[in-house]
């Protein structure tokens, strides 16, 4: 049985029994379906949400519909990170509440012929849309890199990570921003990858995780609180359980074993340990916010964009002896 199951291997708290019998239904948007969000999936898949009593329900949105959604209440939590933070710096009222990575989870692959950044100048390179967070830092990176990110390369826009490994694989593109899996399955395909673009921009984070709207904050923290356990616990089991993970991964995405390994330890590297983030990073998303054009933005605190207190009670739960 569900409830025992989940007990036995300590990701249900005895009090979170009841929950078992009230099961609600939540909707949690993402920009796209990616291995940066497949805790989420591992989650219901192993049926740590429905313990918290959540039947979480995983949609693909635009940011801009997304954001749209969580304001008439049509949708409840959003994975989409940095932009919708920087959409709160616009006066979205927006909280991060559960923070699930801390750097850009993108990587920049290119034709094998493209042995250098500085070789894609006048090339053509795909992006998902102009404003959107791979383009924030890919545009970041090759400033970085010498590279006039307004003049020097061509971009072309709609070519979200399966799309664009296609445009590559078949010559239509000469690089592109591409998220696991198709971070790996480009350097199986014999494509090359010019740059880890975490690494290569760390003030350029994504902060994907829980946002919400604070209306949802003040009217329902209860099951705020029980979102940001579930999240916590299906990160926590989904960083322990490899032997879980990996096959996970492997049926989800349709991936080989040996690439479901490789995409899992990426994915490793990008999560964050404890759910949170600094203000630092908060900041440098915010600061992005200038890139898309919106120069007189007046960059608000990062405190007024994060609300850890319900992390921060579970974290204390969870750590009391069961």
């Amino acid at each position: 049985m569900l409830w025992l199951y989940v007990i036995v291997t300590g990701f249900l708290s005895l009090g979170s029994v009841q929950a078992l019998f009230a099961i609600e239904k939540v909707r949690l948007a993402v920009p796209v379906v990616a291995v940066m969000y497949a805790p989420y999936y591992f989650g219901i898949k192993q049926g740590i949400y429905g313990a918290e009593g959540v039947e979480l329900d995983v949609s693909v949105a635009r940011t801009d519909m997304a954001l749209a959604a969580l304001g008439t209440g049509q949708m409840d939590y959003l994975a989409h990170g940095g932009a919708a933070l920087r959409a709160a710096a616009r006066g979205f009222p927006l909280k991060l509440v559960y923070a699930m990575d801390d750097k850009a989870p993108f990587w920049l692959a290119a034709r094998p012929d493209i042995e250098r950044v500085e070789m894609l100048k006048g090339k053509k390179l795909g992006v998902s849309f102009p404003g959107d967070t791979p383009y924030l830092v890919l545009r970041r990176f090759l400033r970085k890199r010498g590279l006039d990110p307004d003049k020097d390369v061509i971009y072309v826009s709609g070519q979200f990570s399966p799309l664009a490994f296609q445009g590559l694989a078949a010559g239509a593109l000469d690089a592109a921003v591409l998220a696991p899996p198709f971070s790996v399955l480009a350097q199986e395909k014999g494509l090359r990858t010019l740059a880890f673009l975490g690494k290569e921009v760390p003030d350029a984070p994504i902060i994907d995780g829980l946002v919400t709207s604070e209306k949802k904050i003040r009217s329902q923290p209860q099951q705020v609180k029980r979102m940001v356990r579930a999240t916590l616990k299906s990160v926590q089991l989904y960083r322990q359980r490899r032997e879980l993970s990996i096959p996970f991964l492997a049926a989800e995405f349709k991936l080989s074993h040996s690439t479901a390994q490789k995409v899992y330890q990426d994915a490793l590297g990008i999560l964050t340990r404890f759910g949170e983030v600094t203000h630092e990073k908060v900041r440098d998303v915010l600061e992005m916010a200038r890139e898309t054009g919106q120069d007189n933005l007046a960059i608000p605190s990062p405190e007024s964009m994060l609300d850890f207190s319900f992390l921060k009670e579970v974290q204390r739960e969870l750590a009391k002896p069961q």
